[in-house]
């Protein structure tokens, strides 16, 4: 009989010797390497990440560990802090060293890099602050030695002049990091200083927004000087890729136009923050509003913190989003004139987008005991923020029926605002 067709509880297992740590199957020690990571919850990026940092040792003590811990250990990097200077420049000496070391190519295994500046250095001769740690040569030799697999780049400037000693014009090579990071998927920039170039004569940025990879999550934050025809690039090279846009106070280039080029090309967001710094003035207007809940239909987070010109007209059109979570307007529906979003059309939407978690809006006089009836069909709903709420509404006993605990805020001096939070 062919002992390969009996049961396996009555064949033979063959061993070679006592069983040992060292004779486990690599997916095995995978496994139990797993237990020593640590889940961290990125609450500004709205994300999980898991982190490995606890494998150092264990990359140490043989070469089978080290083969399996040290992708793991190495796919994270991050540089912050007033050592990530030195930091920094043993890593990249180790990733452009790799050729000649005995065990990896350590590059090949980095898959999300963060690096933040340092507030902490002053310039005492100018006062300025000084950019130490992200450098036109750091960039280039991140694109050289880390762009196999680099899918997350997080880089966050600091205030002040952008040295180089190689390079005089101080430009961050975005060319070579687009042609090189082929995987590139997610990228953050903050306080970037865009430099004021002509778009058609080699503008680094606009040449990484026509080469790069699609991206799935775009994350500008605190970003001065960036083209219009950079944003409107953007928005057409990532396309059906993009899932993730924030662009967080931001200056007067970005406009109703250039978030029409996103609405128009980039069907498949899931998340959106968009606000102004306050000496600009908001653009998100209904043409844009309209245009987003028109080809943007699976959306499921929207934050318009400056969106006061937003109108009844295309308020009525969230109700199409029925995927919706979270919706934060806190300065739409108000103008010189007064109440701009009717009854009819915040009973819609709450009636619509029975998935909201979070709603956040000013609404005087249209938050009537009905609004909140329609709230009903949200049994997610966790936060309900409501500005300027009518006085006589606060003792309706019909609130507790959504489940919410109530609070008037005490530090809003005109009209009254009604903050509830999901009972625990």
């Amino acid at each position: 009989m062919d002992p390969t067709s009996e049961p396996i509880e009555h064949q033979e297992v063959e061993r070679t010797g006592p069983a040992t740590i060292h004779s486990l199957r690599p997916n095995i020690l995978r496994y139990i390497f797993s237990f020593l990571s640590v889940q961290h919850y990125d609450y500004l990026n709205h994300r999980t990440r898991t982190i490995h940092n606890h494998l150092g040792p264990v990359s140490l003590v043989c070469k089978s560990w080290n083969a399996i811990a040290s992708p793991l250990l190495w796919q994270e990097r991050t540089f912050h802090g007033w050592n990530a200077g030195e930091l920094l420049e043993t890593f990249i000496q180790q990733t452009e060293n790799a050729d000649f070391s005995s065990t990896h190519e350590y590059g090949d295994f980095v898959k999300r890099i963060e690096i933040i500046d340092s507030h902490d250095v002053v310039d005492k001769q100018n006062g300025q602050f000084v950019i130490n740690w992200i450098t036109p040569d750091v960039v280039l030799a991140l694109s050289e030695h880390c762009s196999r697999r680099l899918r997350d780049l997080t880089l966050v400037f600091a205030t002040g002049l952008q040295l180089s000693n190689e390079n005089e014009e101080g430009l961050i090579p975005w060319n070579a990091l687009a042609e090189a990071c082929r995987r590139l998927s997610m990228l953050t920039l903050t306080n970037y200083i865009c430099p004021v170039l002509p778009v058609g004569n080699g503008h680094p940025l606009h040449i990484f927004a026509t080469h790069t990879n699609p991206l799935t999550e775009l994350v500008l934050k605190r970003c001065k000087n960036i083209p219009s025809e950079t944003f409107q690039q953007l928005a057409r090279t990532c396309g059906k890729a993009l899932t993730k846009l924030v662009l967080l106070d931001s200056d007067d280039n970005l406009g109703a136009a250039e978030m029409i080029e996103f609405a128009k090309h980039c069907p498949n967001l899931r998340h959106l923050n968009v606000s102004w710094f306050e000496s600009f003035e908001a653009k998100f207007n209904d043409e844009a509003l309209i245009e987003l809940t028109t080809n943007c239909l699976r959306l499921e987070y929207i934050s318009l913190l400056d969106a006061n010109q937003i109108s009844d007209l295309s308020f009525q059109t969230l109700a199409k989003l029925r995927y919706l979570r979270n919706l934060i307007l806190p300065r739409a529906g108000t103008t010189e004139t007064g109440m701009t979003f009717r009854q009819e059309s915040l009973i819609a939407v709450a009636k619509s987008c029975r998935r909201l978690e979070q709603l956040h809006l000013v609404a005087p006089g249209a938050t009537s005991s009905k609004f909140f009836e329609a709230l009903l069909f949200c049994p997610n709903l966790q936060v309900l923020v409501i500005v300027e709420l009518a006085q006589g509404l606060l003792m309706d006993q019909r609130f507790k029926s959504l489940g919410l605990a109530k609070y008037v805020d005490p530090e809003t001096t005109e009209g009254y605002k009604l903050v509830w939070h999901k009972k625990t």
